[in-house]
């Protein structure tokens, strides 16, 4: 199975100009927990709903005027549409990532894809499990 067979299709992203309230309300409305994010029509990084609490509420920072290029994770990871399902899987385990841009023939963005996605769709439940518990290692917190 390849990842186009598994892929959200019609992503929608945003500017790395917009406010991070843009984002959360485009996250809300969508019902979507990420969205990549675009400078001069090219992505360039993946603002997280996580990304947003953690650099910018928990920082303290106004939401309306902060720009989501400033809260967003610049690694952004692609695939190709044609790769395999076991391919993929082991790509998010060696980067430790949940959720990739798919690329078309002509290197465009065609589709998003997370390891929910996978899980679901690709009835892979062997390979899905692996990669469920492999890219879930808990954080250990920080204790005073």
């Amino acid at each position: 199975m390849q990842l186009k067979e598994v892929m959200t299709t019609h992503v929608r992203g945003i500017s790395e100009n917009e406010s991070v309230r843009s984002a959360a309300e485009a996250m809300q409305s969508l019902q979507v927990g990420s969205l990549p994010v675009f400078r001069d029509g090219q992505p360039c990084g993946i603002v997280t709903d996580r990304d947003i609490v953690v650099r910018c509420v928990a920082a303290g920072s106004d939401c309306s005027q902060t720009p989501v290029g400033q809260v967003m994770t610049s690694e952004l990871y692609t695939l190709p549409e044609t790769t395999e399902i076991e391919a993929v899987a082991r790509e998010m385990e060696q980067r430790q990532i949940r959720r990739l841009l798919v690329t078309g023939e002509n290197y465009e963005i065609v589709g998003i894809v997370s390891v929910g996605d996978i899980a679901a769709k690709s009835g892979a439940q062997q390979v899905c499990a692996e990669l469920i518990e492999k890219v879930s290692v808990p954080a250990e917190p920080v204790r005073s």
